[in-house]
């Protein structure tokens, strides 16, 4: 426990150094400092996960499953943060109402999110779980309303509504897994292993309303269809970096609580339901998302509702008990949507819009840039070689294997028509007649951080073997960890 304290200096000390007025224009680099020293750090306070399977005992400890997305979570938020140390400043000089205290502001609050989803992550007691994933909620509001327009006070409040009743479900959720413990005569625990242990003398009424609540929950926080309305106008008003965050990080934190129930339900000889729920509540998101993302008119909010789509394939691997593939697409999904806020919020400064009907011949404007739009918008699309292919093939075998073939068929339905929704979307912005561009031609280390993600993302696609799975299985088995 005392080693895994180690996560928090970094994203605290980038919190300390916002507060110091002092330290507004080394910010940004200190930030991308720090969260570079982040990533071999985590490395080493996870790789003990990838060998031990024994018990978690404590109320914050690391198992396999917590461990994986710790790691996504870092590279998700550095990959941000060193991208926003060029994109923010920059964002500052064109428009004078961000201001310094705006700047600090949101390496304030960045500091203190991570921090928060890092809370989420080792929380081993699902009431500790509760109060990390309100805090995530609290801290991240502020960030959709970094440009202080009309529209960004309006999905701030839309986030805070929406995600406030949501965790209010699970906070019943919560007492209600307490109360199927008491229902049965035993005594009351949250304990996440103890749970688990448990589980199979729980009232199975109780726990199954336990359950209900608990996803309607944290499916609102993760987007989960047609929980997902605070999504799409917060990640297309907050600043790109903190878009990446909480699409690439946030919304897995959700998932990874509702994978935690799910388990409990599992233990407890439930599994009917929790397959009964998730499966065709998946399937059903991603083809809902495929068909909203037709007609969509901004480029961000047509990566939020990608996110949706991902949102629902993730879920239906946790209804199938897929876990391996659950954090391989995981992993997948952040790699190419960070990629795709991070360019996104580039292309919208240099163009000075976010109307996808205003953004024309970036492959002229930009030619880097529309190349790497043109890959990332296949990755997420999961075209091969990239490894949302292989992650979204292998589920498709998996839920045929499962006897679900009407969820697969829909999931099918709702790729396709995502497939040829982005091909048009991403056509329209890479070619056609570009308009006069008053902002400067972009550097090339604004191209840096994309590639790097979108390297990794063709290299789980290409480098996929089965001792690649063994690990993710072990990853994955329920109740071990340190």
């Amino acid at each position: 426990m005392n080693t895994l304290c180690l996560f928090f200096p970094a994203p605290l000390l980038i919190t300390a150094c916002a507060l110091w007025p002092r330290t507004t224009r080394v910010l940004p680099r200190i930030a991308a400092v720090l969260m570079i020293a982040q990533l071999p750090l985590a490395a080493w306070l996870c790789w003990p996960a990838f060998t031990y399977s024994g018990p978690v005992t404590t109320d914050f400890g690391l198992d396999g499953v917590g461990a994986a997305f710790l790691l996504i979570t870092t590279l998700v938020a550095a990959a941000s943060l060193i991208q926003a140390a060029v994109l923010l400043p920059a964002e500052r000089e064109a428009d004078p109402e961000i201001t310094e205290r705006h700047l600090r502001q949101f390496y304030l609050l960045a500091g203190l999110f991570l921090a928060a989803m890092y809370a989420v992550l080792l929380a081993h007691n699902m009431g500790y779980l509760w109060i990390a994933m309100e805090a995530t909620t609290l801290i991240s509001a502020p960030l959709v309303f970094y440009h202080r327009t009309r529209h960004a006070l309006e999905a701030t409040w839309k986030y805070l509504l929406l995600c406030s009743v949501g965790i209010a479900f699970a906070l019943f959720g919560t007492v209600l897994l307490v109360a199927a413990q008491h229902a049965s005569g035993g005594s009351g625990t949250l304990h996440f292993g103890q749970l688990l242990q448990r589980a199979a003398s729980f009232d199975p009424r109780l726990l199954r309303l336990a359950f209900i609540f608990g996803l309607l929950g944290y499916g609102t926080k993760a987007g989960l269809f047609p929980l997902h309305n605070w999504l799409p106008d917060a990640h297309s008003e907050a600043p790109a970096p903190a878009s990446a965050m909480l699409s690439g990080a946030l919304l897995n934190c959700a998932l990874v609580a509702i994978w935690r129930l799910s388990q409990v339900m599992r233990a407890a000889g439930q599994d009917g339901l929790v397959r009964e729920l998730l499966v065709p509540a998946g399937a059903i998101a991603v083809l809902a998302a495929g068909v909203m993302l037709v007609r969509q008119h901004g480029i961000k909010r047509m990566w939020a509702y990608s996110s949706v789509e991902h949102v629902g394939l993730l879920t239906l691997a946790i209804g199938l008990g897929a876990t391996p593939l659950f954090i391989l697409h995981a992993l997948n999904h952040s790699l190419v949507k960070v990629a795709l806020f991070l360019l996104a919020g580039g292309i919208i400064h240099l163009y000075g819009s976010k109307s996808l009907k205003q953004i024309n011949g970036l492959l002229r404007s930009a030619p880097a840039w529309g190349v790497l739009l043109a890959a990332a918008g296949f990755a997420i699309a999961g075209s091969p070689p990239f490894g949302t292919f292989l992650s979204e093939w292998l589920l498709l075998r998996d839920t045929f294997g499962a006897g679900q073939p009407l969820a697969a068929m829909l999931v099918i339905a709702g790729l396709t028509v995502t497939f040829v929704a982005i091909a048009v979307h991403v056509g329209g912005i890479l070619f056609g007649r570009a308009p006069d561009i008053q902002s400067s031609p972009p550097a090339r280390t604004w191209s840096v951080v994309p590639v790097i993600l979108l390297v990794m993302a063709l290299v789980t696609g290409l480098a996929l073997a089965p001792s690649v799975m063994t690990v993710l299985t072990r990853l994955a088995s329920v109740g071990g960890g340190l």
